[in-house]
């Protein structure tokens, strides 16, 4: 039994692989595929020794105790890496140098990734087993660190300053080997990223491990690599300034920040971009901004006065990269557009002082604004800073006046002419033209002005059938509801609302005198109109015809059986009437004022009347009928004769005025200057008067709104409050507001603290 135990274990024995032996057979292997891999690889790895290879390993590392070679293995696998590698690869490496140098680099790493790959294969069963069990590191992690230890840290001083050569070369403009740049950097970028995966080294921090992958390349290369960068661009930076216009300076240095980005694409790793432009725009673009900008012939005023937009572009372009600040980025450029704007807006300003006529200013402006929100959309992208500035600049020279005129009335004169028939044709979309106008008007301050003056053209263009289209009315007026809410432009929509209201009363008149068989002999049409909604008109003593009279009776009786709540007062300043005037040549019809109509009623009766007896007649005052007597006698249409001095454009009470029956025209219908259409010097102050009492009630409402919410405030927050409430429709003068306090305390609506002066209290 003895013996047969003892030839069993002898046999049992006789299987076991022992380490030097099995050892021997793997380095065989090893051997032999490094050999295979110095001769680029003319041969292939033969798949039997792999897998006598492979079964080898496995054996060793299955092995019961004390036969289990799985500890050794693990040691001798690393010594292998670290034999191969000082042995062959560093001193190849280390005999060539420049390029040859760098090719021999990416080389070698390229070999040892295959070697790696390969020995993986082999020695695969410690990976899946062995060193789970003691957690060591994986195999493939090994052999990278292997390379890092014995060769990397080595020469990378030698590869890095290769790299950087040929990074400046290129950027001198010399052609350079990008694929091999690309092979080389990828070594600095694959060393490092094992690590983060599998942390080896004492205190390590590992933090993002994504960003830890990097950790290698950013210390070894990308660092080195930004400071040169710097250097180099800070160099060229110097040069350039001294010696370039603005906009080729920034054509070089758009050019050299597109080289980067496609530096980085061809061969630096995808998270130095960031970084690389950072510091390169601090270099070409920061440091020298100033100085570009200011340029005395080619900086950025000279850019806006020739209207270089394609330079612009590129500036804003450029400098859009930077942070923003006053002296940095995109602030500084919009200052010095700013002021450019304004400087071109004063200037026009002051030209149109110099003129007696007005009337183009409005359209002047809205081209210079055309012009410039163009340059803020187009070169300057629309940018938010661009339209604040632009906003800042008009409202500087807008609010200037011209002459005696403010902006407020001129465009709004504007929006008359075009808005009525017969005024300024506009060619293309009219509501466009609105739009632009809209936008003038917001940088107005006095925007309570634009709408008085308004709304008293608008009751002319409407009560004289002036207005060219409703639509384009009901639009303006909708726009500038947008801009300034419905409070602003209620009025306006009451007046569009009574013309329509009017017309439907028309036709209830008309259906009432038909059932009432009541004939006037003539037509008569009447607008009613809501008092609060109109400028204020004066209710005149005039006497009518007795035509005219007795559609007045009609109308208020008609009017009267509709409705016992309302009283009619009868305005005949804007009335108009069309007459028939018999002259020999032939009958003419005469499109006329009611006024007009009055004084040539007169003319029935008798041929000649002198001053005097017109205005005894009409009971119009003596002032206001000559004005009148000048449209008839004195005007391109003569139908009526001035007698003595025909001539003279001045008329005496004791003038006599004769009808003309000899007058004649090419038309059939005319129509006759009415003196109410513009808006007169008297009409002007009356308006302002009229803008003056409303901002005192809307300062006294404010006040009032304000300190019944806050009961207590002090003068200067009390003030600054109502001015940021009123600034929507004008900008009110602190004098005022200091008025209107002392006023409302005077009623008793606020008092004064008995303790200090300068603080208000509300009286409920």
């Amino acid at each position: 039994v003895v013996a047969q135990e003892f030839a069993m274990n002898t046999a049992g024995m006789s299987d076991v692989v022992q380490l030097e032996e099995g050892w021997k057979r793997m380095q065989e292997g090893i051997d032999k595929f490094t050999q295979i891999m110095e001769s680029d690889f003319r041969e292939s790895f033969p798949l039997a020794l792999h897998s006598e290879l492979y079964t080898t390993c496995y054996t060793m590392c299955t092995q019961k105790a004390p036969y289990n070679w799985a500890d050794e293995l693990y040691k001798r696998y690393q010594l292998m890496y670290d034999s191969q590698l000082e042995r062959v690869v560093l001193p190849a490496i280390k005999a060539k140098h420049g390029e040859a140098m760098l090719h021999e680099f990416a080389k070698r790493w390229k070999n040892h990734k295959l070697l790696v790959r390969q020995m993986w294969k082999l020695f695969v069963y410690l990976d899946r087993f062995y060193i789970k069990r003691v957690s060591a590191l994986p195999l493939k992690a090994v052999g990278v660190q292997r390379f890092e230890l014995a060769v990397f840290n080595q020469v990378k001083d030698d590869v890095r300053a290769g790299v950087l050569g040929l990074i400046e070369k290129e950027r001198e403009g010399e052609q350079v080997d990008r694929e091999l740049l690309k092979s080389v950097i990828n070594v600095f970028v694959e060393i490092g990223d094992w690590r983060p995966l599998f942390p080896t080294r004492v205190g390590e921090e590992i933090g993002d491990i994504g960003a830890a992958r990097l950790n290698v390349y950013v210390k070894e290369l990308e660092t080195p690599l930004l400071n040169a960068s710097k250097e180099f661009y800070a160099r060229e930076a110097s040069q350039w300034i001294g010696s370039d216009s603005c906009p080729e300076y920034l054509k070089k240095a758009e050019a050299r920040l597109q080289q980067e980005v496609a530096r980085v694409a061809a061969y630096l790793h995808s998270s130095t971009e960031e970084k690389l432009l950072k510091d390169i725009e601090e270099q070409l673009l920061a440091n020298h901004q100033q100085a570009l900008l200011d340029k005395e012939e080619t900086g950025c005023r000279a850019l806006l006065r020739e209207e270089k937009t394609e330079d612009l572009k590129r500036m804003y372009k450029l400098f859009m990269r930077l942070p923003n600040s006053p002296t940095c980025g995109l602030q500084p450029i919009s200052q010095i557009v700013r002021d450019h704007i304004v400087e071109v807006g004063m200037s026009l300003v002051r030209k149109e002082e110099a003129e007696k006529d007005h009337t183009n200013y409005a359209q002047q402006l809205i081209d210079l604004h055309d012009k410039y929100l163009a340059l803020v959309q187009g070169p300057f992208g629309n940018n938010s800073l661009f339209q604040k500035v632009l906003k800042e600049a008009f409202e500087v020279f807008v609010n200037k006046e011209i002459g005696n005129c403010t902006t407020a009335e001129l465009l709004s004169t504007f929006c008359d002419n075009i808005m009525k028939t017969g005024g300024d044709k506009i060619e293309g979309e009219i509501d466009l033209l609105l739009d632009k106008i809209v936008m003038l008007f917001s940088y107005l301050s006095d925007k309570d002005m634009f709408a008085e003056f308004y709304r008293k053209q608008l009751a002319k263009r409407l009560l004289l059938n002036r207005s060219a289209s409703d639509d384009d009315e009901r639009s303006l007026i909708t726009k500038l509801k947008y801009r300034c809410g419905a409070q602003f432009t209620s009025k306006l929509e009451g007046m569009l609302t009574d013309m329509n209201v009017s017309k439907d009363n028309q036709n209830n008149f008309s259906a009432w005198m038909r059932k009432s068989e009541v004939n006037l002999g003539i037509e008569c049409s009447v607008t009613v109109l809501t008092t609060g909604f109109w400028p204020t008109y004066k209710v005149d003593e005039v006497t009518l015809p007795h035509e005219l009279l007795k559609c007045v009776d009609t109308f208020t009786r008609f009017y009267e059986s509709r409705t016992s709540h309302r009283k009619l007062k009868w305005i005949h300043t804007l009335g108009t009437c069309t007459v028939i005037g018999r002259f020999e040549p032939k009958p003419i019809e005469l499109v006329i004022s009611t006024y007009q109509a009055c004084i040539l009623m007169l003319f029935n009766q008798q041929e000649s009347n002198s001053t005097s007896d017109i205005c005894r007649d009409t009971k119009l005052p003596m002032e206001e009928l000559k004005k009148y007597l000048q449209t008839l006698a004195l005007s391109k249409y003569q139908i009526l004769l001035k007698s003595p001095n025909p001539k003279s454009k001045d008329i005496a009470d004791t003038d006599v005025f004769t009808f003309n029956r000899k007058f004649t025209d090419r038309q059939r219908k005319i129509k006759m200057s009415l003196l109410v259409t513009k808006v007169s010097q008297d009409e002007k102050l009356s308006t302002k008067q009229t803008v003056d009492e409303d901002r005192k009630h809307a300062v006294e409402a404010s006040i009032v709104r304000v300190m019944k919410a806050r009961k207590t405030m002090t003068h200067q927050n009390l003030v600054m409050e109502v001015s940021q409430q009123l600034m929507k429709l004008f900008k009110p003068d602190p004098k005022i507001i200091k008025n209107r306090i002392e006023s409302l305390i005077s009623r008793e609506y606020l008092e004064r603290d008995k303790d200090n002066q300068g603080v208000y209290k509300y009286l409920a």
